[in-house]
């Protein structure tokens, strides 16, 4: 949706950091939907209907977008301006509530992929930091996360399942650092440990999934980091990846 809509230049962002202010000095007088902050994040990112666009985020029949299989990991890995150009405007959304609620994890995992494989730090980034912020965290779990299949392409099927662990592995970092989900920051305990808590999970399908037959490579690993054990989820599915840090930001 909207993914041909052009870039936002500099100023556009910045009126873009202004409606955000606006929308929290708003507080609780603010609508829930927030269309008219809707409407003119649609207008500054270029539409030509932005009314239009408005009422076709109320429609509610399906209430949820559409979810497809993304590309394969060497299409994606090889061509990573196709990824770039795809989520030009998908942070942007994000700010819209209607958007975010008609959106679901499933569709946050593919674009995280997507960006992933394509070595789009920026986007992953922005991706995982959406999915843990996210205004429905009991719905968003990673363990809900549905398994893919893998209709023809066992490689997409590994690297969702490795990138899965890394998900919630990133989680739970998060977690001992005393950050919580759609709740404020919890202190450490006075012995310094982390405060306790549940630890997120993955799916139980991804833990059945094979390595993939010939090595397969995301990104190439550094020369200054630790050797990779034999326990990491790529390692054990053949795959080599290096870049993984963008998961883990705060």
């Amino acid at each position: 949706m909207y993914g041909s809509l052009p870039q936002p230049s500099f100023w556009t962002n910045l009126r873009f950091r202004w409606f955000r202010w606006k929308r929290w000095w708003r507080g609780p007088w603010s609508s829930p939907l927030e269309l008219r902050y809707s409407f003119e994040i649609i207008k500054e990112l270029g539409s030509k209907s932005p009314f239009r666009d408005v009422l076709r985020l109320l429609w509610p029949f399906p209430w949820s977008f559409p979810c497809t299989l993304p590309d394969s990991p060497r299409f994606l890995r090889d061509n990573p301006d196709i990824v770039t150009q795809r989520y030009l405007n998908t942070y942007t959304l994000t700010l819209l509530p209607l958007w975010c609620w008609r959106d679901t994890p499933q569709r946050s995992l593919y674009r995280l992929y997507e960006c992933f494989v394509a070595g789009d730090g920026t986007l992953v980034g922005y991706e995982t930091e959406y999915f843990w912020k996210h205004r429905e965290p009991t719905h968003w779990q990673p363990h809900l996360l549905r398994d893919p299949g893998e209709h023809g392409d066992p490689e997409r099927r590994a690297v969702m399942a490795a990138l899965i662990e890394d998900l919630v592995a990133s989680f739970n970092w998060r977690m001992s650092l005393g950050f919580r989900r759609c709740a404020p920051l919890v202190e450490r305990d006075s012995d310094g440990n982390p405060a306790p808590f549940t630890p997120y999970r993955c799916p139980e399908w991804v833990h059945t999934v094979p390595a993939v037959h010939d090595p397969l490579v995301i990104s190439e690993l550094v020369p200054e980091h630790p050797p990779v054990p034999d326990d990491d989820p790529w390692r054990r599915r053949n795959i080599v990846c290096g870049a993984r840090g963008d998961l883990r930001t705060v």
